[in-house]
């Protein structure tokens, strides 16, 4: 299993570089100036990671990322928590939610920086809205989808204490639902992060993209976003680092339950 695991690793690794081998060439024959070649950008990642954009865009970029996915996590698990067990609440507050999803996050953008200006509370305000509605809709279905019994098992076992049930049963068998949510709604800030600094920022990576595209200077602006797409890559991998020891007991099931 794990020598298997290791050829398919090997597998993609070798089609990632035959791409960017591909890259190379069609840069090195492309008399338009559009594609750079690999090398050259390679070598712009490695300016931007060593000057003064380190501090000025790439890190103020991965931070506003992270507080607005951490921000938009935590509303998220606590509304989805709220509606997914107490559904008396549900046809309140589901009306209003829907509606408010229904608002694509960038467009609130304009009237965020009209309102609030342009510092970097309102990007990560915006990169909260968008990430808590994944991790909200998923918190709250997957206690929906928790057996009754297993609820009413709990409940003898903790005297009915509504926290004890929801701390020690409900909650850990929504958690494969949960960090599906989070998973989408780490992807989906990065995204708005972008969308945020290239609509109101004077800094980060959506802005450096965007200045370089605006100056035509493509060697950076191809390096930006390669710099971005390193940066999703690596958030996902530690994510999934922690999803797997947070799940390893549901794991363990899956496996049981398999064989």
């Amino acid at each position: 299993m794990r020598a298997l695991t290791v050829v398919r690793a090997a597998a993609g690794m070798a089609v990632f570089a035959l791409l960017l081998f591909v890259w190379e060439l069609a840069g090195r024959r492309d008399t338009t100036g559009l594609l750079p070649p690999f090398s050259d950008v390679a070598a712009e990642m490695a300016a931007i990671l060593t000057d003064e954009r380190l501090t000025t865009d790439v890190l103020p970029s991965v931070l506003r990322a992270l507080l607005g996915f951490a921000a938009g996590s935590v509303i998220g698990i606590l509304a989805g928590v709220a509606l997914g067990w107490w559904r008396r609440l549900d046809p309140w507050l589901r009306p209003p939610l829907e509606f408010l999803r229904a608002v694509p996050p960038p467009a609130l953008v304009p009237i965020a920086v009209v309102a609030f200006g342009e510092g970097d509370t309102l990007r990560v305000g915006v990169i909260a809205l968008g990430a808590c509605w994944p991790v909200l809709l998923n918190t709250m279905d997957g206690l929906r989808r928790v057996e009754p019994g297993y609820i009413d098992s709990a409940r003898v076992y903790t005297s009915g204490r509504t926290t004890a049930v929801l701390r020690r049963a409900a909650l850990p068998a929504a958690l494969p639902q949960i960090t599906s949510g989070l998973r989408i709604g780490l992807a989906l800030s990065l995204i708005l992060m972008v969308v945020s600094e290239m609509i109101a920022s004077s800094s980060g990576l959506g802005y450096l993209i965007l200045q370089s595209q605006r100056l035509y200077a493509l060697t950076p602006m191809y390096a930006g976003v390669l710099i971005l797409a390193c940066t999703g890559w690596l958030l996902t991998l530690l994510f999934s680092a922690v999803e797997r020891r947070a799940l390893v007991w549901f794991e363990g099931m899956k496996g049981r339950n398999h064989a």
